[in-house]
């Protein structure tokens, strides 16, 4: 029976796994997640003003987003973080690369 459809959940257990490695160390060293919100405050609000330029509108959706994203839904907006930056630097078509060719092995 040929097995090649596994490679997809194995490629979306290895997104998982990558995505929950920032949210356990986290939650294991508070000063990693007092770092990690600073950083995401630094991001959101540079992105914001980014859009909407200075002013008082790019305060009170920076203010907003903030504590949605930072304080509110940390440990999700974190994963997706950090997977979205691991893919501006192009490492998830390496993680995809390194599943699939252990799997073309077999």
């Amino acid at each position: 029976m040929d097995e090649k459809g596994h490679i997809i959940v194995l490629i979306l257990i290895g997104f998982l796994v990558i995505a929950l490695i920032p949210v356990l160390i986290t939650s294991l060293f508070e000063p990693a997640k007092l770092l990690m919100q600073v950083i995401l405050i630094f991001v959101i609000y540079t992105t914001v003003r980014g859009y909407l330029g200075p002013g008082n509108l790019s305060l009170i959706v920076s203010g907003v987003l903030i504590y949605l994203m930072v304080f509110k839904w940390f440990e999700i907006f974190l994963s997706l973080y950090i997977l979205q930056l691991l893919l501006g630097f192009g490492f998830m078509s390496a993680v995809v690369w390194g599943i699939g060719t252990t799997m073309r092995g077999k």
